[in-house]
């Protein structure tokens, strides 16, 4: 019964594109939505290298024989909710409709033809569905067409949708770049407002512009090899993208980290990337795993869910999944709050979804909790924050686990001394809340944590006396030590 339920909760999204076609199944309606199952064919629909205006024949077959597979799988998954949208390539193919027909009729998914703005939209509302406030240009490349979006603290000003994808570039103009360079100009000056994003965010949705941040990764031995919310500055892109705009197939199969399928087309959307930010002059560029999908699943929310925190939610269902007492971490962060007054509000953010994650390792050896569980959080793939946020996170729940936690690569490169300091002094005051409760929810309010004159005091009520012991005045010291205050147990009057 319950796996029938679970079943009925489940949402699919097929995207069909220029060079894929991806099955994304999600978990339910949720704020912080799971991919529960995730399959990409590269079939090259938009490929035309006969200019013939219609799709790839050969990618065709590929698509269909994709679609029956998908349409098999959703059935034996028992997922009703199933939408299948086609961009770029269908819309403009002459034999778009006969492609949407035959898919109907072979394996009775209806397919949805989305126009460029459509699609604009949605994926700018990917972007919004992780970072509500996100200010600045969100451009999201595709095999066939290009889609950008100003954007204005979470909400959509303007918008365009030029045949600039990578792939169409890469037929139409191969390796003629005075021909390339003069066609995206042309396009780019149509879109009069790409100085309003000037200092703030270009948002890089798409997987053409997700290889330039795989191969940074991989060329950098970057310590976080998840793409999604890896930040550069405006001056190490524009110099990136020209090295690799430049670059033979056979000089970017030697870096690796990159598809195979995308190398041929890779420099043409670098040179893309690099003549929008000569207009724009971005602050930074902004990867984002975000995109068409996540914007679709957003739009579908009721109002109370768009409203949550997306990185909490997150946290609670990951809580949720895998802590003995996932209702406890609210408690531990009531708790403690005392002691952490006037927080900026991104770290305050910080704390509340390391309280609601602090018993993930409950179930791993207790010699490699902090380990596994720094990890956990390093590379998961769902949890929306920055790499900086990221990796503190990590480093907070790593210090829950160990009095000594020293992080690793990631952690010595991306944190500061101050930041490591507050991971750890989260991690310890989260590792005492734990020790004190065993966990268990209506125990923590039965005593207070708060400073007084130099002094960390840990404040019970009379019944609780009895919970107060060696290892909780061990760890309370410890605590205390951090802190740069004296450790103080009383009982309340």
């Amino acid at each position: 019964m319950l796996t029938d339920q679970r079943a009925s909760n489940r949402i699919a999204i097929i995207d069909v594109g220029s060079n894929s076609v991806r099955l994304v199944i999600f978990d339910g309606m949720t704020r912080a939505p799971m991919p529960i199952f995730n399959e990409k064919v590269m079939c090259g629909l938009g490929r035309d290298p006969e200019n013939t205006g219609r799709l790839n024949p050969e990618g065709v077959e590929l698509a269909v024989v994709a679609m029956h597979r998908f349409a098999k799988l959703l059935r034996a998954m028992k997922v009703t909710h199933v939408d299948v949208l086609a961009t770029a390539a269908v819309r403009a193919a002459s034999d778009g409709k006969e492609f949407c027909d035959r898919v109907a009729s072979e394996t009775g998914l209806t397919v949805k033809v989305i126009d460029g703005l459509e699609e604009a939209r949605l994926s700018a509302l990917g972007i919004i569905s992780g970072d509500p406030m996100a200010s600045g240009i969100m451009g999201d490349i595709g095999g066939g067409s290009l889609e950008l979006v100003l954007l204005d603290q979470g909400e959509i000003k303007k918008r365009v949708s030029l045949p600039l994808g990578a792939m169409r570039l890469h037929t139409v103009f191969g390796s003629d770049r005075a021909r390339l360079t003069a066609e995206i100009n042309q396009h780019l000056d149509t879109v009069d407002w790409l100085a309003e994003g000037k200092g703030q965010q270009l948002y890089a949705v798409g997987g053409s512009w997700r290889s330039i941040a795989k191969l940074f990764i991989a060329q950098e031995n970057y310590p976080i090899s998840v793409v999604h919310n890896l930040a550069m500055p405006q001056s190490e892109m524009a110099e990136l993208t020209h090295i690799i705009s430049q670059q033979s197939r056979v000089s970017l199969e030697k870096i690796g980290g990159v598809s195979k399928r995308r190398i041929d087309s890779l420099p043409h959307a670098s040179l893309v990337m690099n003549m929008l930010m000569t207009r724009m002059q971005p602050k930074e560029v902004v990867f984002s795993g975000h995109g068409l999908r996540e914007g679709w699943m957003y739009e579908v929310l009721p109002e109370d869910l768009r409203q949550r925190d997306p990185v909490l939610e997150a946290c609670f269902s990951f809580a949720e999944d895998g802590e003995r007492f996932h209702q406890h971490g609210e408690e531990v962060a009531q708790w403690c709050a005392p002691i952490f007054s006037e927080l900026p509000v991104n770290i305050e953010r910080l704390r509340l979804a390391a309280c609601i994650i602090g018993d993930i390792g409950w179930n791993e050896h207790p010699d490699y909790r902090a380990e596994q569980s720094y990890n956990r959080i390093l590379r998961h793939p769902y949890i929306d924050l920055n790499h900086h946020d990221r990796v503190f996170l990590a480093y907070t729940i790593g210090s829950r686990y160990t009095g000594n936690f020293k992080g690793d690569e990631a952690s010595d490169r991306i944190l500061s001394d101050e930041d490591r300091l507050t991971g750890r002094l989260f991690g310890h005051v989260i590792r005492l809340g734990h020790t004190l409760s065993g966990g268990v929810e209506g125990i923590l309010p039965q005593t207070q944590l708060l400073l007084e004159e130099g002094k960390l005091i840990l404040q019970f009520e009379k019944q609780a006396s009895a919970l107060y012991g060696e290892v909780v005045e061990q760890r309370l010291s410890k605590l205390a030590k951090l802190m740069n205050r004296e450790s103080v147990v009383r009982l309340a009057e």
